[in-house]
C-alpha cells in the first residue's frame, strides 16, 4: 500500500515494465502526487527487463508491490498477473511512459460513480510537445474504417464523419464521448467487471490487447467512454523501442487475431481471406519501409550474403561433377539462391535487432549469422 498505509484500497494501479527504469520512475512520482493516491495501490510487472528497475522504483517508493517475471510474457498476461493481486474496487492498467495529472484518479473514479452505464474509461492522452496524442480514442479497425486508414483519407479529411473515423478525429477532444475504444496506455474499469470478462485475452502478445478488452465490454453491456476531464502524457512506445521489430510483427499478428475474432461480430462484411490479404501487404509495405530507414547496412549486408554465396557455389561446383548454374548461365535457378539466400539473412538479422542500436553486438551478429545459414 502507498500514501497513508490504510487497508482501505480504492484504486490498484498495475504497470507492465519492461527495460524502462527512468520512465516508470517518472510514472510513480507523478502517480504519488495524484489525489486518492492515499488510497491507492501500485503493483508493478516486471517483464524479465533484467535491469536495474527494481532497485530505482524500491529506493524512492518501498511500498510499491513488484513482480518479476522470469521471461517476457507480453503485455496482457503480465497484466493478469498484476491483476489477480489487486485488492482495489478499481483498477487502472498504466503504460511506464506515462504522467498523470493531479486529479486523475479522483476524476476517474467520480466519472464511473456518476456514470454507471460506463464500464472502461480513458482520459485525453496528450504527447510530450501538448498535442493530442489522437489514438486514445478509436473506432473498431471495420474493413471500411481500416481501408480510410490506411489510404490516407483520415489523414486527408480529418473532420469528416465518414474518413475519420478511426480515430474519430471529427470530434472535440474537449468533448467527453462514447466510443468503441480508448488507449491501452491508460484503462480504468471496475475490478469486477475486469475479472468477469476474465481478464486480458492472453493471446495478444502486445498491441491489440486494448481494443480485445474494450471489445469484450460492449459485449457485457457497458459502455466505453473517452473523458477529456483529466489528462495525461504519454512518451509513446519506449518499451516497444527496445524490441522494434518484434513489436511490428507483433502489431500485425494482433490485427490477424482481432480480425479474425471480432469478424462476425463489429460490422466487418469482408471475407476472411480478403482481411488477411490486405494485413499481409499493409505488414509488407510497412517492414519494408522500416528496412529503408536502415539501407545502408541492409546493402552492405546484401553484398556480403550474395558475394559468399557466388564465392562458395563456384568452389563447390569446380571440385564436383555437377553443372556450375553460373557456368549454364541458368537465370531461374541463379536467381532463386540469390533472393532466398538474402531473403533469410536479412529476415534473421533484422527480427535479432542486428539493425538496432540497443541489441547491436559481435556476438548477436555471429549467433544472427549462424542461424540464417543453418536455415
Amino acid at each position: 500500500m502507498n500514501g497513508q498505509h490504510t487497508s482501505d484500497v480504492l484504486i490498484s494501479v498495475v504497470i507492465v515494465n519492461y527495460r524502462v527504469p527512468f520512465f516508470l520512475h517518472q510514472t510513480i512520482r507523478s502517480l504519488s502526487h495524484a489525489e486518492l493516491y492515499g488510497r491507492t495501490e501500485v503493483i508493478v510487472v516486471d517483464n524479465a527487463s533484467r535491469d536495474n528497475s527494481e532497485e530505482v522504483i524500491k529506493r524512492e517508493f518501498p511500498d510499491v508491490g513488484w513482480v518479476s517475471l522470469r521471461e517476457n510474457v507480453g503485455f496482457g498476461k503480465a497484466c493478469n498477473v498484476g491483476a489477480r493481486q489487486a485488492r482495489g474496487e478499481y483498477v487502472l492498467f498504466l503504460n511506464p511512459d506515462t504522467m498523470v495529472s493531479d486529479n486523475t484518479l479522483r476524476e476517474c473514479v467520480e466519472f464511473l460513480r456518476t456514470n454507471e452505464s460506463c464500464g472502461l474509461m480513458g482520459p485525453k492522452v496528450l504527447n510530450p510537445d501538448g498535442t493530442l496524442q489522437v489514438s486514445c480514442r478509436r473506432s473498431f479497425p471495420t474493413p471500411s474504417v481500416a481501408f480510410f486508414r490506411f489510404t490516407g483519407l483520415s489523414r486527408l479529411f480529418p473532420r469528416s464523419k465518414l474518413f475519420g473515423q478511426y480515430n474519430l478525429t471529427y470530434l472535440d477532444p474537449d468533448q467527453s464521448a462514447k466510443v468503441d475504444a480508448v488507449s491501452g496506455s491508460f484503462m480504468f474499469m471496475p475490478l469486477s467487471l475486469f475479472r468477469k470478462i476474465g481478464g486480458f485475452d492472453e493471446r495478444f502478445f502486445m498491441y491489440g490487447e486494448d481494443l480485445d478488452l474494450c471489445a469484450r465490454v460492449t459485449l457485457q453491456g457497458k459502455e466505453v467512454w473517452y473523458n477529456p476531464g483529466t489528462q495525461i502524457v504519454h512518451f509513446k512506445g519506449q518499451s516497444a523501442r527496445r524490441r522494434s521489430f518484434q513489436s511490428r510483427v507483433s502489431f500485425y499478428q494482433a490485427m490477424i487475431l482481432f480480425s479474425s475474432k471480432y469478424r462476425h461480430t463489429h460490422g466487418s462484411f469482408l471475407p476472411s481471406w480478403l482481411v488477411f490479404v490486405g494485413i499481409l501487404l499493409q505488414a509488407g509495405a510497412g517492414m519494408i519501409a522500416n528496412m529503408f530507414s536502415t539501407l545502408t547496412a541492409s546493402l552492405i549486408d546484401l553484398i556480403i550474403v550474395n558475394g559468399i554465396l557466388w564465392g562458395g557455389l563456384v568452389i563447390r561446383f569446380h571440385f564436383s561433377p555437377l553443372q556450375d548454374p553460373y557456368a549454364s548461365k541458368d537465370l531461374v535457378t541463379i536467381a532463386g539462391l540469390h533472393s532466398l539466400a538474402s531473403a533469410c539473412f536479412l529476415w534473421v538479422l533484422a527480427y535479432r535487432g542486428i539493425y538496432s542500436k540497443e541489441r547491436y553486438s559481435t556476438r548477436n551478429m555471429l549467433a544472427s549469422g549462424f542461424a540464417a545459414s543453418l536455415i
